[in-house]
Formats: C-alpha cells, sequence, structure tokens
C-alpha cells in the first residue's frame, strides 16, 4: 500500500510517519508539505522513512500541486491545519484517494459530513477526525454503545499534563492556530437532546484522573466531538453529551494571558504606517522559539463514561487509555497519540479493514476491536470497566482486545 502523508513537516506529523514507516504492509510513503519546509522533510524521510518514503512539496491552495503530491496513494493523511480540510477532501475525491484527517473543531466537522453522499457515490471514505481526542474518544464512545440497548449520556474527558523540565517559554502542545480557536470561539455541549452554545473554559469540574496525571480542572472548549457524536448515537436515544480538556497548567495559563491581550485575534491593528494582525505575529514569533530539548515527559488520559440501559438495567461503562511518551521512538506523548491513531486509520483504510463510505466520524466508520489491538502494538492500551447498577463503583476493569 502507498499513503501520502499531508502536513508531514508539521507538530503532529511525527506519530503518523514513524508508524507507516514501521508497518511492513506499507510500501511506499510520500511526505507533503510547503517547499520552505524541505529541510524537516528530508530529515524525517531520511532519519524515519524506513528507505521507503519520498518527499514531494505541495500546497493545499494549489488543487494541481495537492493532487500531482497523492497520485497513486491508497490513502492520505490530512496533518495540516483543520481549516484546510475541505480543500484537502476536494483533492482525495478527485484521486479517488481515502481521506483522514485530525478534526474539523466543530464548525469544519458539520460541512465535512454534509459531503458525505458524494464520497459514497465514490466508493471512498473520509474518516473526520483522528488522533487522540477527536480519534480515539469517538471509537471508544462506539465501543461502549454497542453493549448497550439505549444511551441516555456520553462524557469525554481528556486530562494533560507535562512534568518535563520547561526549557522555551512555551511549550506549545499541538498546532497553535487551533489552540487560539478552542480558547477564544464559544463551545457547544449537547444538552437534553439540543446544541447549547457555551463560553470557552465554562463547565468547569474537577476529575480525578489516573497517575501520574492525577486531579485536573476540565473545562468545555469547542472540539470535533460535539458535532460527530450526538449525530451518530441519536437512534440509541442519546441525550446528553460533553467533552472537556485540561492542558498543561502553565500552558494554559500563558495562552490565556496572551489571549487576554489580544494576540489570538485576526483582526488587523495599525502598528505605525502597517496593519499587522496579532495572531500572525504571536504564531511567527513562537516558531522561531527553540524547541524543547529535555527528554519527553507529558502524559494524557482519555476517559469516555457512557451511562444507558442494557436488559432494562441501568448500566454506566468506562473506556479508558493512559498515555505515556513512547520510549522506543524517544517520542512525547502528543504526537505519538495523535499520529499513530492516524496512521492506524490510514493502514486500515487502505487493507479494507475499514469498509463503510462516505464521509463518517471515527465513531461511524471503525471497527473498536482491531483498532484497539493496533493501538496496543504501539503501546496505546485500553481498559474498559463497567458499573453494576447495584453498585457506585466500577468493577470488572479489563483490556478489551
Amino acid at each position: 500500500m502507498k499513503i501520502t502523508v499531508l502536513g508531514a513537516a508539521g507538530k503532529m506529523a511525527p506519530g503518523v510517519i514513524r508508524d507507516l514507516a514501521e508497518a511492513p504492509e506499507v510500501k511506499e510513503m510520500v511526505l507533503a508539505d510547503l517547499e520552505r519546509t524541505r529541510d524537516v522533510l528530508e530529515q524525517r524521510a531520511r532519519d524515519w522513512g524506513n528507505h521507503k518514503t519520498s518527499t514531494v512539496f505541495a500546497d493545499v491552495t494549489d488543487p494541481p500541486s495537492l493532487q500531482s503530491a497523492m497520485r497513486g496513494s491508497n490513502a492520505l493523511a490530512n496533518c495540516t491545519l483543520y481549516y484546510f480540510n475541505l480543500e484537502v477532501m476536494d483533492a482525495c475525491l478527485a484521486e479517488g484517494v481515502h481521506y483522514v484527517d485530525m478534526g474539523g473543531l466543530f464548525h469544519f466537522s458539520r460541512k465535512q459530513m454534509a459531503l458525505s453522499d458524494q464520497w459514497k457515490a465514490q466508493d471512498l471514505t473520509a474518516v473526520l477526525g483522528m488522533g487522540s481526542a477527536p480519534g480515539i474518544v469517538n471509537v471508544m464512545s462506539r465501543y461502549a454503545v454497542d453493549r448497550l440497548d439505549t444511551v441516555a449520556s456520553i462524557h469525554i474527558r481528556d486530562g494533560i499534563v507535562n512534568r518535563a523540565k520547561l526549557d522555551t517559554p512555551l511549550a506549545i502542545p499541538y498546532a497553535l492556530g487551533t489552540l487560539l480557536d478552542e480558547f477564544i470561539m464559544n463551545p457547544y455541549i449537547f444538552e437534553n437532546g439540543e446544541w447549547k452554545e457555551v463560553c470557552p473554559f465554562s463547565g468547569q469540574e474537577e476529575i480525578d484522573f489516573p497517575a501520574p496525571v492525577g486531579t485536573q480542572t476540565v473545562y468545555c472548549t469547542l472540539h470535533s466531538e460535539e458535532a460527530t457524536i450526538p449525530v451518530s448515537f441519536r437512534s440509541k436515544g442519546l441525550k446528553d453529551m460533553t467533552f472537556k480538556l485540561a492542558l498543561p497548567k502553565a500552558f494554559d495559563e500563558k495562552l490565556r494571558f496572551l489571549v487576554a491581550l489580544g494576540l489570538g485575534s485576526q483582526e488587523p491593528i495599525q502598528v505605525g504606517n502597517a496593519p499587522v494582525i496579532p495572531r500572525d505575529v504571536l504564531v511567527a514569533v513562537t516558531d522561531r522559539l527553540p524547541k524543547p530539548a529535555a527528554k519527553p515527559d507529558d502524559h494524557k488520559v482519555l476517559r469516555v463514561d457512557v451511562s444507558g440501559q442494557k436488559n432494562g438495567q441501568p448500566q454506566d461503562i468506562r473506556v479508558e487509555m493512559i498515555c505515556h511518551p513512547y520510549t522506543p521512538w524517544d517520542m512525547g506523548t502528543g504526537p505519538h497519540s495523535v499520529g499513530v491513531p492516524v496512521g492506524v486509520t490510514c493502514r486500515m483504510l487502505a487493507s479494507g479493514m475499514i469498509a463503510e463510505r462516505g464521509a463518517l466520524p471515527a465513531e461511524a466508520c471503525i471497527p473498536p476491536e482491531p483498532f484497539f489491538k493496533l493501538l496496543a502494538d504501539r503501546d496505546l492500551q485500553t481498559t474498559v470497566a463497567f458499573k453494576h447498577f447495584l453498585n457506585s463503583e466500577f468493577i470488572a476493569h479489563y483490556n478489551p482486545l
């Protein structure tokens, strides 16, 4: 199989590249990005490509170059910013290539799902939202929902800590543009069968995650899961769904301060004789920061709590994953837990393990058990626990494989 990784010079792409490079079924891999990333692409191909990787230059705003970069591929991993998802999908559809992205931050996800009939008509699949969240948590939701007759609520909690020595002023966990939108744009929750717009950082609650993440304060933020899961599980009676996140505390505080100063704004301000966009300045400045040199020590817990009924009795199911840096690749939890699921999904598409067709969120098309097994091969272990209707504690903790 042949896979193209678009945005291959980006922050989350290393996990995708390493997964595909070490998968024996992947015979050819193409790393594609802007020409100004030449040095990064060539180094990643040389260091990680396992002698089956080539590099090409592509611009998502230039359809001919984009289509040329993916030509002949079985699947494409879109690691660019979510703003470009629709353009990349158009190119994949034109070339007959299966597609995977890292999420559409609610509003783009809705636009993408509306294209499902076009993809189905071409016998192609676009997996909308893959990584840890969205991605792994969506498939966890599917696993739990499949074990219930009816579903009342799904609540997703994502807790992240970074215990590494901070040797850079701002240790950015993933794409800064996406993070700024999550901090500025109003999130949505699904409450009593309807979407409800709320404020960023609202709905704060303390969650006792397993060590080493520990107790964290999570809050509402705009995410793809909030757009897709209520649609996917409407037939099971889902009435309430939320996604809440806790980012590393030092980073969270610094970015909130920068946003409060107005540096997340895309509205031009006059500086001397020139109009300047504050967000562009912030992104440009942070791009010049030194890369963290400390050994990765970030950790994450993905938790999905699903409540419903089975055989007329109340049933709660908790599906959980604890993510750590991946020692074999000397890779932090961020790129590992986000990138590997993207690589795995591309492999499942190219091999025919994903049979559903259309532009679909992960929970609507990915079979959970094979997905969990491939993640476990990269040390991403899924566990499940059930709460008995007569017992307030979760019991029967096990691995679903």
